[in-house]
């Protein structure tokens, strides 16, 4: 039952002031996650509005009343002044809930606590009825009370899952992909769903996170960089250039008569296979002979000039570690896109961070040249779970090709059915452009005061003071906000089960 705890003391455009006496804290309210505090710190609070509408606040400070400010208040009491942060205005008829304030309460208001069954009216009324909806976990205080997220805009639009490690980012990814593809009773109104999801997996942390009674489903396909194909053939050129860090007007013209022959083309950007390793051949078949003491040999001037890119495609060829790209013909992201079954695919890619950085440039310019097909433009909706980003996506890289696809896909991805779900610890390193194009943020405890900062200034939110709270904050918790959500607010994400291969490990036992 709702009960009165203060009446508004303050008004501003950005906060209310409500004073209450001290002894409402010695009242414990039973909720279903055990006894809470009434008017404790991030509790809701409601505010009857003249035209029968509830304004809805949150508690986000509370103080004493200073000496100079004593006179103000009954002597006889000690009061608390609480600071509400309003989040929107409430229906308790039609049960509806809109985000933002057209009405300010007046000075002298009453407010009161929410019941429990408010609070979920008030998390869900941004859902219709038979609009789809997912489970994305429950209220820290009210765990009975669900918070759901809608899919279509969660996956529709970029989001992003921010956290030190340990925090349980990893297994909000994986809670997340689970409620979307095993029956967990998460996902509800959605009996057609149209989504692929390819997952780069950095870490090896989600190979078995689908797995049902430890049997992979058929629809998951698990690939490691070994099985991977990402063939050179589908670079143009000019990024075959910037892949061999060539830029000279001296080198290019022996490089682009190299590709042409192997080819066998005029069209050095067809897509057409050839033996990567022959390039070094066929560069030095094209270097001009002189003569020298009575016989026509190689100019070695030009071998001199022509010797770094020779080293790039001989480093290239022979490197084990790349032969996804330069050793194979196919291309596992299309075929996979293509299927007509398979609905995961998990890239399994425990590698060094400048091989990472190349096959995340060939998958996401896969994808991209995929969907911006007219032919493929109404296939399945793109899912791309980038994992671990900012070792691939890095503010801080002087590599051109790095960055660009994905960054073009978090730019126009959306408008041709392709999304991104960005996860790091380190949101401050991972390129600007693709974090200011989430709509949708999960972010759980971070310490760091760069990350922080980057976040405070980076992200559209309705209260900059939450950011102080991620500090605190426990394993599986975290502070929604977005589009997806009816307003940011802390919650438990829901378990995931299985889950990754991301525990900590014990070190220390008594076995």
């Amino acid at each position: 039952m709702a009960f009165k705890i203060g009446e508004v003391y303050r008004i501003t455009n950005r906060y209310l002031e409500i004073i209450h006496d001290k002894d409402i804290f010695s009242k414990p309210v039973s909720s279903g996650n055990g006894l809470h505090i009434v008017g404790m710190l991030n509790s809701y609070i409601s505010i009857p509005l003249y035209n029968t509408q509830n304004a809805i606040g949150i508690i986000f400070e509370q103080l004493e009343p200073s000496k100079e400010r004593d006179i103000l208040f009954n002597p006889k009491n000690e009061s608390i002044i609480s600071k509400i942060r309003l989040i929107g205005t409430f229906n308790p008829l039609s049960k509806s809930f809109k985000r933002g304030i057209d009405y300010f309460p007046t000075l002298g208001s009453d407010v009161f606590t929410i019941e429990e069954k408010d609070i979920e009216a008030i998390y869900n009324s941004t859902l219709k009825s038979d609009q789809a909806s997912l489970q994305i976990g429950n209220d820290i205080y009210f765990n009975q009370v669900k918070i759901n997220a809608d899919p279509n805009i969660l996956f529709g639009k970029h989001c992003a899952i921010f956290g030190n490690t340990g925090s349980g980012k990893s297994c909000t990814v994986t809670s997340i992909l689970q409620g979307v593809y095993l029956e967990k009773s998460r996902l509800q109104n959605a009996t057609n769903k149209s989504l692929k999801t390819i997952i780069i997996d950095s870490n090896e942390e989600y190979s078995n996170i689908f797995d049902v009674e430890g049997i992979k489903p058929d629809w998951v396909t698990l690939k490691d960089y070994n099985d991977l194909e990402l063939s050179h053939k589908d670079l143009s050129f000019y990024e075959l250039t910037q892949l061999l860090k060539e830029d000279s007007p001296n080198v290019i013209p022996y490089l682009k008569t190299a590709v042409k022959k192997l080819k066998d083309t005029e069209n050095v950007d067809e897509c057409i296979y050839f033996e990567f390793s022959q390039l070094q051949v066929e560069i030095e078949n094209a270097v001009p002979e002189i003569e020298n003491r009575g016989r026509m040999v190689p100019d070695t001037f030009t071998i001199g000039f022509l010797k770094h890119i020779i080293m790039r495609i001989k480093h290239f060829s022979s490197d084990e570690r790349f032969k996804a790209v330069f050793n194979k013909t196919g291309n596992t992201i299309e075929d996979f896109l293509n299927s007509d079954t398979e609905q995961v695919l998990i890239l399994s890619l425990r590698v060094a961070n400048d091989i990472l950085a190349l096959f995340v440039y060939m998958i996401s310019k896969s994808i991209f040249n995929y969907k911006t097909n007219p032919a493929h433009r109404r296939k399945d909706n793109i899912l791309l779970v980038l994992e671990e980003a900012h070792r691939y996506i890095s503010t801080t890289s002087t590599d051109q090709m790095n960055n660009y696809y994905i960054d073009k896909l978090a730019r126009e991805g959306r408008k041709f059915g392709v999304n991104l779900m960005v996860s790091t610890q380190r949101p401050s390193e991972v390129s600007n452009t693709v974090i200011s194009q989430c709509n949708s943020l999960i972010v759980h405890k971070i310490t760091n005061n760069r990350d922080l900062e980057f976040i405070r200034n980076t992200i559209e939110y309705d209260d900059k003071s939450q950011i102080d709270l991620l500090t605190s904050l426990k394993q599986q918790q975290a502070l929604v906000l977005g589009e997806a959500f009816a307003f940011s607010s802390l919650i438990r994400i829901a378990d995931a089960n299985p889950l990754p291969h991301s525990e900590t490990p014990k070190i220390f036992t008594n076995e």
